[in-house]
């Protein structure tokens, strides 16, 4: 045979690999992307359906704290049940992947732990209702979180929850020390 079949018939052999190759790094890469693909779309609906569960949750525990029991021998019971209620939420709340959507809507249930503070500090702006619209706050940024808009800036409710807490930390803290004396 002649050297320039040799040389043809190498180069052809070599195109065909490299070309061989290249295909199958497609393929893989193409596959990887895809791949990827597939589990962000996932993860995403994994995240959305914990914001829906979050909202459906965080509304029955508005419709709750909306509830304020008339006779004072039911308050126990009202707190406990929206504690419980908030409580409840925590698996939805920690499935939500924005850290600062998480971290709200965390303060939000925490308010539920101290609701009788929020509604027995009339001198502090408490109200009946503060409850309901600390509630209504953390759907407010569920809901943004949802239509993925930035998330709202603190209501007033959630800052008077915030000063209403602080002001019961305060007392706790000098209860404390007067303990201690």
């Amino acid at each position: 045979m002649d050297g320039s079949v040799w040389v043809g018939l190498a180069s052809t052999l070599v195109g065909t690999t490299i070309g061989g190759g290249l295909s199958i790094w497609a393929s893989v890469v193409a596959q990887n992307r895809q791949a990827k693909g597939m589990r962000d779309l996932r993860t995403e609906e994994k995240a959305e359906a914990a914001a829906d569960e979050a909202i459906t949750q965080l509304y029955m525990i508005k419709q709750r704290a909306r509830d304020f029991p008339r006779e004072h021998r039911d308050l126990d019971a009202w707190q406990k049940e929206l504690s419980r209620l908030a409580a409840e939420m925590d698996p939805a709340v920690l499935r939500l992947r924005d850290d600062a959507l998480r971290k709200r809507i965390e303060e939000v249930l925490s308010c539920m732990d101290m609701v009788y503070d929020l509604t027995d500090y009339p001198a502090h702006g408490g109200s009946l209702m503060l409850p309901s619209e600390v509630c209504r706050y953390g759907l407010d940024c569920l809901g943004a979180a949802v239509r993925n808009r930035p998330l709202p800036a603190p209501s007033p409710a959630i800052l008077k929850a915030r000063e209403i807490d602080a002001v019961e930390q305060e007392r706790m803290e000098i209860a404390r020390q007067e303990d201690e004396r």
